[in-house]
């Protein structure tokens, strides 16, 4: 099986060299397994028998909206869906990750 730092179930000390580095800069944050769960956590990397595995890269979910001079349609699942809709000004693509939306125009239909 590939070693990978989300799945790691290694104590550090026994990591090596190359596997540590990739868990120590996985920019997702770190997972410590402590009394049999795994909890968020900033890793001690002295603590050689601790076991810590990377978290998880976030989910990131789109929808798009469409606007025109009277109306807005939406949410749709797929921008194709969206384009679909006549007479629209404009597309707008929302994503959210962790809880955190963010709004991205897509531009206008004639572009």
């Amino acid at each position: 099986m590939t070693w990978h730092p989300t799945t790691n179930l290694t104590q550090t000390d026994l990591l090596t060299e190359e596997q540590l580095s990739a868990l120590k800069a996985w920019p997702h944050g770190y997972e410590l397994y402590a009394s049999g769960v795994w909890v968020s956590c900033l890793p001690v990397w002295s603590m050689k028998d601790a076991v810590y595995r990377g978290k998880p890269s976030p989910l990131t979910t789109s929808v798009w909206i469409v606007r025109s001079s009277h109306t807005v349609a939406g949410p749709f699942t797929s921008k194709e869906d969206a384009s679909a809709c006549s007479g629209y000004i404009d597309l707008i693509r929302i994503d959210t990750c962790d809880g955190v939306s963010t709004a991205h125009l897509e531009g206008l239909k004639d572009e």
